[in-house]
């Protein structure tokens, strides 16, 4: 079943922000034609299942398309990787380099085993990726440029991985992207669902592959074509998530909350 989409109270400030420096939203191969960008022939799709994917082709739809051969770059983004939580009332009022957090603020909510934790998308909006635990390892993460958010458990191969924040980006054909919001594996904060834009790409501290945040898949590297198992989460407003859970704790922006620095 697909999951309910995001609210869309998070306006035009969300799909502007940028997973890389210099990339414009608008400058991707989601052409009004609505055919998907050009590959092989195949669209990386292999025995008709749309399961795995055709690493070597799938990466040429990279930002730059040599993807696979470029290095990180660390002067972007950082993840967080030791997330601190507080009581919604505890958020501070005017967090420096953040909006303030509202009732009607967009968060994503992820509960375990009685323990929910609330995700704002003010915070991930900045930081794309938080690497957590809450009852196994798991990452929540938010591409703004595409508006795809996917939380999973970051355990590759029995190994709990951190993620990071390559300062890349990838555009998945349109195939993978509906295929990942119909089986709810990727969820969108706009009514018309996740954009065919440049895809936030993740990487492991473990081997450097290189992931699609959007398929929870490695499309580069020695993890290629190992996918994360994704995880249930809920999306709604600060306000309705509190009344679910009165006694939830609500991530707290860095400084509070440490990043990933320098990069792994």
């Amino acid at each position: 079943m697909r999951r309910r989409p995001l609210l869309a109270a998070l306006g035009a400030t969300v799909a502007t922000a940028g997973c890389v420096t210099g990339y414009a939203a608008d400058d991707t191969g989601d052409d009004p034609t609505g055919e998907p960008p050009a590959t092989d022939g195949n669209d990386g799709q292999r025995d008709g299942e749309g399961e795995g994917i055709d690493a070597p082709t799938l990466a040429e739809q990279g930002r730059p398309p040599t993807l696979c051969e470029e290095d990180l770059r660390p002067e972007g983004i950082r993840a967080i990787d030791d997330p601190s939580f507080c009581a919604p009332k505890a958020w501070p009022d005017d967090p420096d380099g953040y909006r303030p957090l509202e009732e009607g603020s967009t968060v994503i909510g992820v509960e375990r085993d009685g323990v929910a934790r609330a995700y704002p998308l003010t915070v991930l909006n900045v930081h794309e990726i938080v690497n957590d635990t809450l009852g196994e390892p798991m990452i929540v993460t938010y591409c703004p440029i595409c508006r795809s958010g996917m939380v999973a458990d970051r355990r590759v191969d029995g190994d709990t991985a951190t993620f990071d924040v390559s300062g890349l980006l990838w555009v998945p054909p349109r195939i993978y992207t509906a295929a990942a919001e119909e089986e709810g594996r990727v969820f969108s904060d706009r009514e018309d669902g996740v954009g065919n834009n440049g895809n936030l790409v993740m990487y492991d501290d473990a081997t450097r592959s290189y992931w699609s945040q959007m398929l929870g898949q490695a499309i580069c590297g020695p993890r290629a074509e190992t996918r994360l198992r994704t995880l249930p989460s809920t999306v709604s407003t600060l306000g309705a998530w509190r009344e679910d859970n009165p006694d939830g704790g609500v991530l707290l922006p860095p400084p509070a909350s440490g990043i990933v620095d320098p990069p792994i």
